[in-house]
Parts: C-alpha cells; structure tokens; sequence
C-alpha cells in the first residue's frame, strides 16, 4: 500500500462530501472497512489512521454540526454507537484510554464524525490525548490490508452481540 501524501489527502478532503460517498457505495477511497451501520449510523476504520483501530462514527444523513443539524434522538443514537465502537475498539487493542471527538471543519471534511481513537499501553504522556490523533511528520500509520481487514473483523464481531 503507498503511503498518500498530505497534499493529496487534502485533495480528498476538499472534494465530494467522504461520508455521503462511502454512504452511497462510491467511497472517495477504495476499501472501506465499515465495522458498524444501522439505518442511521455507519462506522468504519479511519483510512488514514495514527493508531490501529482508530474508528470513524457517522450519522448517514449529511448533517455539518452536530449541535444543530442533529436532533436529540440522532444525537443520542449517535453516541450510543460510539459509545459501543469504543469499547469494541478498547477491547481489540488493549488500549489505555479511547479518546473521542468531533472533528472536522466546513472547507474540510465537513460532515459531522465522531473520532473513536485508541491510546496504546506504555504511550508517552506528550504522545497522548490529541497527540495520538494527530499525524506525525505528515504521515499517518501504514498498516497492512491484512491487519486492517482482521482489526475490521474483529470490531465486527465484538458490535455484533
């Protein structure tokens, strides 16, 4: 698998809406590795991650903010998946920690996701909280399609019960 760089990560990005793609079964990335949908919700392994697991949480519907575009039941719901993505995704990769939050912005990957990003063992204070998110020296972590599609897997099965 090569490594995308930034600049066309950023094309990516700024183009089409990436959720309402994968949404749609034309994903702006090729082999999405969706873990959780619903009627309302997918979940699928960040296809630019920083640590194995690190999980996307999204309302199906195109929504931009999720203080307002979201009522409370698809707010609720929403959490709900998240909530049981990250104990999936803490309990696959023996994270530490599962950190949680709403990225994203109107000119860059403006529908609403929820990051579910697990925090190894041993990690180093300084490459914790939104140090474990963040690329490192612009690259994000290559992981083989063979890991990914086991990690997929075994999320799978894990919100499956």
């Amino acid at each position: 698998m090569r490594q995308m760089t930034p600049e066309e990560y950023d094309e990516i990005a700024r183009s089409d809406c990436f959720v309402c793609r994968l949404v749609a079964g034309n994903p702006l990335v090729a082999d999405p590795r969706i873990v959780y949908e619903d009627e309302h919700v997918i979940a699928f392994l960040n296809q630019f991650p920083t640590q194995e697991g690190y999980t996307l949480v999204c309302p199906k519907r195109h929504a931009e903010r999720w203080e307002s575009d979201l009522d409370d039941m698809e707010w609720m719901h929403l959490q709900s998946v998240v909530r049981a993505v990250a104990r999936a995704v803490a309990e696959v990769t023996g994270a530490m920690r599962v950190y949680v939050a709403s990225l994203g912005s109107p000119e860059r990957n403006p529908h609403v996701h929820m990051h579910v990003c697990p925090c190894p063992p041993g990690t180093p204070f300084d490459q914790q909280q939104f140090a474990a998110m963040d690329f490192k020296d612009g690259q994000y972590l290559q992981i083989s399609d063979a890991r990914l599609d086991e990690l997929a897997q075994q999320l799978r099965a894990r919100l499956s019960t």
